[in-house]
Parts: structure tokens; sequence; C-alpha cells
């Protein structure tokens, strides 16, 4: 299906920028929902390479009516929200008032407005920490409305400012060599990088057929191949 004219909420984060970048460099008309215009800042040098082609709405990712207003126009949403634990202790949100929150607002405004397609960023399901059960009923918040989803689950995410996990890559390969549950973890908590991870965005947006799907850390790589 052909979608010109992107929302995304999220932009302004680690992913969101890359993810931005690649959705104006293959051609698309970007609508970013930002909190404040210092936000947006973040921005600031890729908006000036596309100035007419990225666009902020001011709002709040977990209040569906400022969801609604940055999707007028829009063909479809790319969902990119998330908080880290150090924002949490910060700011005194946590995950169900952050990830969970803005997961059911995006569901409600796409039912208002009749939008359909959502590309959503939710996480590896590795483990039983609070982070993955609320990741988990942010996919249900997604997929339970009548949405046309993908739901994207990388675990390790490389990219600049956040090299760590390049340290835990060879062991976690070998471990994906394993048999069994073992390996299947060990390949699904696999490293990606951010640009990778963002151009996966762009060709799921342009595939229907990860239409339904639930693309982990080797669905994405594959895309790649």
């Amino acid at each position: 299906m052909n979608h010109s004219h992107i929302c995304v909420t999220g932009g302004t984060g680690f992913v969101g920028q890359e993810v931005i970048s690649k959705l104006l460099e293959n051609g698309y008309h970007v609508r970013a929902l930002v909190r404040t215009d210092r936000s947006s800042k973040k921005l600031s040098q890729v908006k000036q390479q596309y100035p007419s082609k990225l666009e902020f709405v001011l709002g709040d990712a977990t209040e569906p009516n400022d969801v609604i207003r940055a999707l007028d126009g829009c063909d479809a949403l790319i969902h990119l929200v998330g908080t880290k634990r150090e924002e949490s202790k910060r700011t005194g949100l946590n995950y169900v008032d952050v990830d969970l929150a803005s997961a059911l607002a995006s569901a409600i405004a796409m039912q208002r407005s009749g939008i359909k397609r959502i590309l959503f960023l939710s996480a590896g399901a590795i483990g039983n920490s609070e982070y993955i059960r609320t990741k988990a009923k942010a996919e249900q918040a997604i997929m339970e409305p009548k949405l046309d989803w993908t739901i994207f689950r990388p675990a390790f995410i490389v990219g600049p400012g956040q090299q760590w996990p390049v340290l835990m890559g060879p062991f976690l390969w070998l471990l994906g060599l394993s048999p069994g549950k073992l390996g299947d973890t060990a390949r699904r908590a696999g490293n990606i990088t951010r640009e990778v991870l963002a151009q996966s965005f762009i060709i799921a947006l342009k595939d229907d057929r990860t239409i339904g799907k639930i693309l982990e850390v080797p669905d994405l790589k594959k895309m790649m191949a």
C-alpha cells in the first residue's frame, strides 16, 4: 500500500531520530508529535535538510486528542514512544504512564480517525521484568482493535552513544548456535544496529505482508538480507 504522509510519535528519541531521517530520505512527508519546541530541536539538523517534508505538532502522545491532531492528513502511524529507567527516575513517570498509556492513546486515536496502519516499536519478549510485562500489555492495546499493525521487537540496539551491546554480541552469537529454547532466546536477544532497525520500518511500511506480524531480531535482520 502506498503511504506518503507518516505520523511519528516518539520521533525525538534514540530510535526515532533515525527512523525520521530514513523516512525523509525515502521521500515521505513526516509529521512528528513532539511534547515541546525544545524537544523538536533534536531534529533541527534534519529539519534544515527537509524543511518542507518535516513538520511538528505539539502535544502529548498519551493524550488521544493530541494524537488525533497529529494524525490528520496522514496515512499511517509509526509509534516509537518509550521511557527509559533513568528518565522514569527524573520525571516520576513509569512504564505504565508512558509506554502503555501512549499505546492506548494511539489505538483510540486511530479508531476515531479511521487510520488503520500502525508500526509499533515494542521490545524483545525476553524475561519477565516489569518493562517486558508492560510492553506486552502495550502490544495488546495495539492488536485488539482492528488495525493493520506490525510490531517490532528489538532487544539490544547499537548506535551512537550506545555501544555497550557490542560487548555482548559474540556471546549471544555463540549461544544462538545452541539448539532449543536457549538458542532461540539468544537469537531473539541478538544485537541490531539503529540503522538496520530504522530501515526495517521503511521496508515494512512498503510491504503489506508484514501486517499482523510480530518481527523479532532474526526477522528484522532477514528483511535486510
